[in-house]
């Protein structure tokens, strides 16, 4: 087996250490994302299953997979994030292997994980970035292995003051839910389609939308469940 190769493309943003050292993150995971986990591997070892969060963050997804038993990393390129989520993990005995890294260029070998998890971390890359992340992420999977992702959908609030974009791919967002976040990259069904579908089985793709402010915002995803 071997490690990446090195690659000149940088996801890495640094925009985000910013956001991770002026906002309050969540500290617990998704409802959809413990029903992911649930139904595909609540009843099989789980001291046997690695499972990998690509732009973990303060690490809310891998306190929830660690407390459950499953071998738990992260990686993320923001060191305030990372230094974050290990002064939880640590606080309360947990065991999680927490990288620094740039995420088009995982330090893993072929084949390691079992699962793999963006939650909200590709879109922050053009599409030239995402499909390198997407190869590399599909190289450490295991065969068989399955991959969750999910990404803001094309119909996302991102304020009334930016011109639409063919590639939906945006910066400098100053209304709504991503102001702030840097450069964002929105999803069509298609897009997916033509991008996860290059290294992946693609066995759903489940939309989620809610409001806030009395329906003002909505906030509309994409789930994308894949099999490598």
């Amino acid at each position: 087996m071997k490690k990446a190769e090195n690659l000149s493309s940088k996801s890495w943003d640094p925009n985000w250490d910013e956001v991770f050292s002026n906002q309050e993150w969540g500290k617990y995971p998704s409802e959809n994302l413990i029903q992911f986990i649930a139904r595909n591997f609540y009843k099989r070892n789980r001291e046997e299953i690695k499972i990998l969060e690509v732009g973990c963050g303060t690490g809310a997804n891998l306190w929830y997979i660690s407390r459950e038993g499953f071998q738990a990393f992260g990686i993320d390129g923001s060191e305030i994030a990372i230094a974050r989520a290990r002064e939880r993990m640590i606080s309360e005995n947990l065991i999680v292997d927490l990288q620094i890294g740039d995420i088009v260029n995982l330090p893993f070998v072929d084949g390691f994980f079992d699962v793999v998890i963006d939650n909200e971390c590709i879109y922050s890359n053009n599409y030239d970035n995402s499909d390198l992340i997407l190869k590399e992420i599909a190289r450490v999977l295991k065969t068989n292995g399955k991959f969750y992702s999910r990404t803001f959908s094309e119909k996302m609030f991102i304020g009334e003051m930016l011109n639409e974009s063919d590639s939906l791919e945006y910066k400098g967002i100053i209304e709504g839910p991503l102001k702030g976040k840097g450069f964002v990259r929105l999803s069509s069904k298609e897009s997916i389609k033509k991008l996860y579908g290059k290294y992946f089985v693609i066995k759903s793709i489940d939309y989620l939308q809610y409001t806030m402010m009395n329906e003002a915002i909505t906030i509309d995803e994409w789930v994308v469940i894949c099999d490598k």
